[in-house]
């Protein structure tokens, strides 16, 4: 098994995006962990390019969740390569899919009204990009616990959406996050708390991702830690403990 972990840097509606997907070669199939939006794939294809993978050797993409820096991109890598699988947990593959309203969709409708003038006009203009993202049937529906390849094992993570999951691979003592987590500050936070779907949640989540000791996480917003893990996890933990609302 080889995991690499690489950076995407793109200006995306007027502000720089950083982002740190990562893709996992397990037994000759090669897995990309969320795939951006559309205006960073060509910044994907280039990274991926120089781990000499083309978008035609991906055999699935994980998604973590739906929101729009996930899987804007996703038809894209469709588009390139027609046989690419596609995964999500079972709760999220409604909306992944279209057949459903996203989650964070129906936050930002809602939020709306309650913004003040000055926000207004960014806050519409993320609504119609929503509304737009393309959709794309999801082809392997993931349960909590379950094991892809046998090492990749699927941890459900809710708290950001409803049904964001994160990834374990327990021979590496690592955890791929996605948005369970960010790095913040030499150490970790909830993404967003403010937009987070149910922050309480978010807060067992990682009460739960502490509880598995992992050496090494990877956050889809920071990239890489692995000094002090479990620490920075106490840390994170207390600070909410102690003011729920941070």
């Amino acid at each position: 098994m080889k995991v690499h972990t690489f950076k995407i840097c793109q200006v995306v509606q007027g502000r720089e995006e950083i982002l740190f997907p990562t893709l996992i070669e397990l037994n000759q199939k090669k897995y990309l962990v969320d795939c951006g939006y559309e205006e960073t794939f060509t910044e994907f294809v280039r990274e991926l390019a120089k781990l000499q993978v083309a978008i035609t050797d991906l055999h699935a993409i994980l998604l973590s969740h739906d929101d729009i820096d996930h899987l804007g991109a996703l038809t894209l890598f469709k588009d390139q390569n027609p046989n690419l699988k596609i995964y999500s947990s079972y709760v999220e593959a409604p909306a992944i899919s279209g057949e459903l309203k996203s989650e964070r969709l129906q936050q930002a409708e809602n939020s709306l009204i309650n913004l003040p003038p000055e926000h207004q006009e960014w806050a519409k203009e993320f609504i119609r990009r929503l509304q737009n993202i393309k959709r794309t049937a999801v082809d392997g529906l993931l349960s909590d616990n379950q094991k892809i390849d046998e090492e990749i094992e699927v941890l459900f993570t809710p708290g950001h959406t409803q049904g964001h999951i994160s990834f374990y691979i327990a021979s590496e003592q690592l955890l791929i996050a996605n948005d369970a987590l960010v790095v913040a500050d030499q150490g970790f936070d909830i993404a967003n708390p403010a937009f987070t779907l149910d922050l309480p949640q978010a807060i067992k989540s990682a009460e739960r991702i502490k509880q598995l000791r992992p050496r090494k996480i990877i956050c889809y917003h920071g990239g890489i830690v692995e000094e002090n893990v479990d620490e920075k996890l106490a840390a994170l933990l207390q600070k909410y403990a102690t003011s729920p609302g941070a």
